[in-house]
């Protein structure tokens, strides 16, 4: 049996055929032997530190939270296997591990996918199943699975969002941006990944995360560092940062732009403020603008670009502005 087809089914990304085909393979002199070094792994990996996080609320004391630990470590177990029990009676010439495994893996259990779209001009957060928080930007696309495999945790964004990663150091947290990946334990960082942008932009807060390109080649960030990956040359390049807040501002409805074309901020204003703009003249979209800001009124934002430029922007429509310059 090939290690990525086991490694696809007890993360829940196998097929049904392939699930149905590593489960015969279990039932084998084999299977039987992986399955057993596989379990003393997981049992090994039940400490004290893991089985705390089971608990859904504050514990007053030290003492109080090892008679939790204590009767929560049996319990853990008698359920999986109880429940095990209960939905695997054609199994029941198959040995205990086997039986924990299914279980464990969700062959036999329905993993659904979830999706979260954040609509123009709104903003969302979404706590996961594993507590993991992600505060999405507007235009932003989230998939994610309602049940986290065993070996490690996957979604899926388009756009950009903030995450605060719930650690997990057996079980890697991965976000899929269309072919590139950002891996991390448990960590704080930003994501601007639209698919209307040729780079895509990762900055790190706190923890430590790995860009992992098409080609996988991994580009390490420590705190305070920004990477800045091109979809079509597949160049990186990793640079510090004076100021995390600059690139998160999004967060708290502000915009901080440094010798940013027009183009972006014009695509930016689109997806947070929901509105639109017609440029006759696209070489107006080459110029570069440096300005930062918490207004939350386009009106007032559109005058102090005019402040320092020779764009005009005249309102035409319903929330659409025709961009022009003065001669």
């Amino acid at each position: 049996m090939k290690p990525e087809i086991i490694n696809k089914v007890l993360a829940k990304n196998a097929t049904p055929e392939e699930a149905r085909q590593v489960a015969k393979w279990f039932a084998t002199a084999e299977g039987q032997a992986y399955l057993s070094k596989r379990y003393d792994r997981e049992a090994y990996l039940l400490n004290d530190k893991n089985v705390t996080a089971e608990l859904d609320h504050e514990v007053p004391s030290e003492s109080m939270r090892a008679r939790f630990i204590h009767k929560l470590k049996p319990k853990i177990f008698t359920f999986r296997f109880r429940f095990a029990a209960a939905i695997l009676i054609p199994f029941l010439l198959l040995t205990g591990a086997f039986v924990y495994i299914i279980l464990r893996t969700g062959i036999l259990i329905n993993s659904e996918m979830a999706e979260v779209t954040v609509p123009y001009g709104e903003q969302m957060q979404v706590i996961l199943q594993d507590g993991t928080k992600v505060q999405l930007n507007s235009g932003s696309h989230l998939q994610y699975p309602k049940s986290f495999g065993i070996f490690n945790r996957r979604v899926t964004l388009v756009g950009e969002g903030y995450f605060s990663v719930a650690k997990e150091s057996t079980r890697p947290f991965l976000v899929n941006l269309d072919g590139v990946e950002v891996k991390v334990t448990g960590t704080k960082f930003n994501v601007h990944a639209y698919k209307d942008n040729a780079s895509i932009n990762i900055t790190l807060e706190e923890g430590s995360v790995e860009l992992i390109d098409k080609n996988n080649k991994t580009y390490p960030l420590k705190p305070n560092q920004n990477a800045l990956y091109n979809r079509e040359t597949a160049n990186c390049s990793i640079g510090n940062i004076s100021s995390f807040g600059e690139y998160a501002a999004w967060r708290n409805r502000s915009l901080n732009f440094y010798r940013t074309p027009l183009s972006e901020i014009l695509k930016t204003m689109e997806r947070q403020y929901d509105v639109s703009f017609v440029v006759k003249d696209s070489s107006l979209l080459a110029y570069k603008f440096s300005i930062s800001t918490s207004k939350i009124n386009t009106k007032d934002i559109l005058n102090d670009l005019e402040k320092i430029s020779k764009i005009r922007f005249k309102l035409t429509a319903d929330s659409q502005y025709e961009v022009s310059s003065s001669k």
